[in-house]
């Protein structure tokens, strides 16, 4: 007879630990797009390898880029975008924190802030797609990378940002 082991997870899991640490997606998860939604999934990947381990964003989109076969306009936006996050890193917490100030950013899981990060910092960006797209793009990242209420919660701060 064997023991059970139980884990502590003292958040509900996502499924961009797995991405990040280089294990094979499962069938049943959507696979990454190219284009524009590939390139903010890769930043979303990065800024959260970014976030865990240190390692600088930039890199890690290059490496995500090959893996993914991103197209040189594509990389530069991602590129782009990670920098404006990680250059605005302060400014865009902070505003996170006003929007859902029932739930400090410190205390928010990384998918979700670095999620809010990207779609706030695009919105930032000169050459944005249209701010309808920008929230429903995040949704989708939510939905592939977060928990379960991961695309409401993140909807709701969009939603609140935006009205």
């Amino acid at each position: 007879m064997t023991a059970a082991k139980s884990k502590y997870i003292p958040q509900e899991p996502d499924r961009l630990d797995e991405l990040v640490d280089g294990d094979i997606v499962g069938e049943s998860d959507p696979p990454i797009k190219k284009g524009r939604t590939g390139s903010r999934a890769a930043v979303v990947q990065a800024l959260y390898e970014s976030d865990s381990s240190g390692h600088p964003a930039a890199s890690a989109i290059k490496r995500l880029a090959i893996e993914r076969e991103i197209t040189d306009d594509d990389i530069d936006f991602a590129i782009r975008l990670a920098r404006v996050c990680e250059d605005q890193r302060t400014e865009l917490d902070s505003r996170i924190a006003k929007i859902a100030s029932q739930y400090p950013s410190e205390q928010m899981p990384l998918v979700e802030r670095n999620v809010l990060r990207v779609a706030m910092a695009e919105l930032a960006m000169v050459d944005a797609a249209p701010q309808n797209v920008v929230v429903n793009e995040a949704v989708e990242l939510a939905r592939l990378f977060g928990s379960d209420t991961s695309p409401k919660f993140i909807n709701g701060v969009l939603g609140a940002l935006l009205a």
